[in-house]
């Protein structure tokens, strides 16, 4: 009978320190250490979260032991800590240039692309991509290609009648990756292809392909990326394989948004 109460006796005292084990609780609160009501609290590497009170206090419990908690609050840099009885957590106000990303986020904005040729007129297109520490994106640039009526090389130039009137050309598909160097800064290098194309008009209202000029093969890229809070801002440069040896430069610009 005595071994029968003292192992109900054990047994209770190993729940009630399990018990104890699985409860988080503590306090949020600013670098004044005035209370942070409304701050979500969870369980890092679980399901649980609670919000916290008026007093700043929060209690969670869990179904295992925790080891850390991650706090979030608007306009504060999320926190992560140690669990440990009656935990003190200070936040700290979030600057646009020390935000460091807790999850993937969507990319998407407008692109430009402006040749380094006086003949080819701005593109325009998309850039989609997903991105943490380290992401993926596409991008596409585009102007409507000129319809023509044969071509000529250099030395057919003086050999037809031209107006002095041309259409032009570009556009471009790549994709790439994209990773973090600094808080706000990223860095994308991609590849893929581009076409160019340049054409003259001749006195019967005609156009003629340009060859020179007009171009069709692999590009390489690369640029920086300023993200500023949801938005972002990019430029780079593209090189297309123009004669087999990538001196042909296309400056690319950007803006757009995070979501």
């Amino acid at each position: 009978m005595k071994k029968l109460l003292l192992l109900g006796f054990f047994l209770l005292l190993c729940s009630l320190y399990l018990s104890a084990q699985n409860t988080v609780s503590g306090t949020v609160t600013d670098k004044k250490g005035n209370p942070i009501p409304g701050a979500k609290v969870e369980i890092k590497g679980g399901t649980e979260s609670t919000i916290t009170e008026l007093d700043g206090t929060f209690t969670l419990e869990t179904k295992i032991p925790a080891q850390k908690v991650k706090v979030y609050y608007v306009g504060m840099q999320s926190k992560e800590q140690k669990v440990k009885p009656n935990m003190l957590i200070k936040m700290s106000d979030s600057n646009w240039w020390r935000e460091k990303p807790d999850k993937y986020q969507w990319l998407i904005g407008a692109q430009t692309a402006l040749p380094d040729c006086e003949d080819i007129k701005p593109s325009f297109g998309l850039m989609l991509g997903r991105v943490k520490k380290i992401g993926w994106y596409v991008k596409g640039v585009y102007s409507k290609v000129p319809d023509t009526d044969g071509s000529m090389e250099a030395e057919d130039y003086y050999a037809h009648w031209l107006t002095g009137k041309i259409k032009q050309s570009y556009w471009n598909a790549t994709a790439g990756f994209i990773a973090r160097l600094w808080s706000p800064v990223h860095v994308y290098i991609g590849a893929g292809y581009s076409n160019r194309k340049v054409a003259w008009e001749t006195f019967d209202g005609s156009y003629v392909k340009y060859e020179p000029d007009c171009y069709y093969g692999a590009v390489i890229e690369c640029g920086l990326m300023l993200k500023v809070k949801k938005f972002f801002i990019n430029g780079g440069v593209m090189l297309n394989n123009d004669s087999n040896n990538f001196k042909d430069r296309v400056g690319n610009f950007g803006i757009g948004m995070y979501f």
